[in-house]
């Protein structure tokens, strides 16, 4: 690409001393050396991203010996000018460009000075205000270049981190469940049979949901599915999960109350997640015979959702949250809501959460 831009450039420039041998009759006729350093001056800006100092160096050089032979000027001065461009955006060091673009451009002016009529000060004034432009003008697409790229490894890591966020709830929650039915169906192999068999039915359905759920959520990150996105879990969901809960032993109270107010799908999703990490926890560490509550409503605008358990899990060393904590913060921040957890006075361990029921949805 780079190649073929340069051959245009120097074809043009070839073009263009002609027309500037009309607009300048005093100067000299382009001869084949003339236009050698035209088509030179023009294919160094090849090399402009390979090595811009030499891509600056050809250029100007050539400009400066074009000038100095007194050819008609100003179509060499655009390759001057690509050259200066291609140094200033390719070298992020002033400490390396100012001095060869000085020098490049005292040689530019030097090369238009007096014999046949020239007149310096105004040339050397002009090369100061192209070099100033050539400057601005690679100095801001840097600028554009690195914000772009912020913005593109940003976009890069939200999107991994909500993926790792999906799969630690996907994989937390069915893991958690399936260990609990594990559970449950040693205990009752012996003497319930018919009881331990569901339990592993249970696991196996668990299990199967889980796989499907990973698959969705990595196919989005290789972008190699064909099929429609899978919905996002929201409020609708909650008695199932609660259902799949129940099943695994842990006693769960639900109930709901959105007294007629619509829920935006994003508020309903971090809703679902919320009450999903909060009863993974609750069967990971309250222990044996726990139970839980799940209440959620809304109160002046907000979203307001409440898991608490009597279980033995505040007993245990409080230690840094982990990534489900983190997760679920995360998710909460990102919504404009606000969350706290930790242990109940009372014993146990609560999670309290409110989101916006103003979000975008």
């Amino acid at each position: 690409m780079d190649v073929a831009t340069a051959v245009i450039f120097a074809t043009f420039m070839a073009l263009m001393s002609q027309v500037a041998r009309v607009t300048q009759p005093e100067a000299r006729p382009v001869t084949a050396l003339g236009l050698a350093l035209l088509v030179v001056c023009g294919l160094a800006l090849a090399l402009r991203r390979i090595n811009p100092l030499l891509a600056f160096t050809l250029t100007v050089g050539t400009a400066v010996a074009y000038l100095g032979l007194r050819f008609a000027g100003w179509p060499i001065y655009l390759g001057a000018f690509a050259g200066l461009l291609a140094l200033v955006s390719g070298v992020t060091e002033a400490r390396v460009w100012v001095p060869f673009a000085s020098i490049g451009g005292l040689g530019v002016a030097v090369a238009t000075g007096p014999p046949e009529g020239w007149q310096p000060a105004p040339m050397i004034t002009i090369a100061a205000v192209w070099a100033a432009v050539a400057v601005l003008t690679a100095r801001a697409t840097q600028v554009r270049r690195r914000l772009a790229e912020e913005e593109a490894v940003g976009k890069v890591a939200e999107e991994r981190l909500r993926i790792a966020r999906e799969l630690h709830d996907v994989l937390s929650h069915s893991l958690a469940t399936i260990s609990l039915q594990a559970g449950v169906g040693l205990h009752l192999l012996s003497d319930r049979p018919e009881q331990a068999r569901e339990a592993l039915h249970a696991i196996r359905q668990l299990s199967t949901d889980a796989l499907a759920q990973a698959r969705a959520a990595l196919t989005v990150v290789r972008g190699t599915s064909e099929d429609p996105p899978r919905a996002a879990p929201d409020l609708a969901g909650l008695d199932a999960l609660v259902t799949s809960v129940r099943e695994a032993g842990l006693g769960v109270d639900l109930a709901t109350d959105l007294d007629g107010h619509a829920v935006p799908d994003v508020i309903s999703a971090t809703a679902y997640r919320i009450v999903q990490e909060a009863l993974t926890n609750v069967m990971r560490h309250a222990g044996p015979g726990a139970s839980a509550r799940v209440h959620v409503g809304t109160v002046d605008g907000w979203l307001e959702i409440d898991v608490a358990d009597d279980g033995i899990g505040a007993a245990e060393p409080i230690r840094a949250p982990g990534h489900g904590l983190r997760g679920l913060a995360e998710r909460v921040a990102a919504v404009g809501g606000e969350v706290r957890a930790g242990p109940a006075p009372s014993g146990g361990f609560t999670v309290h959460a409110r989101l916006p029921l103003g979000a975008k949805r």
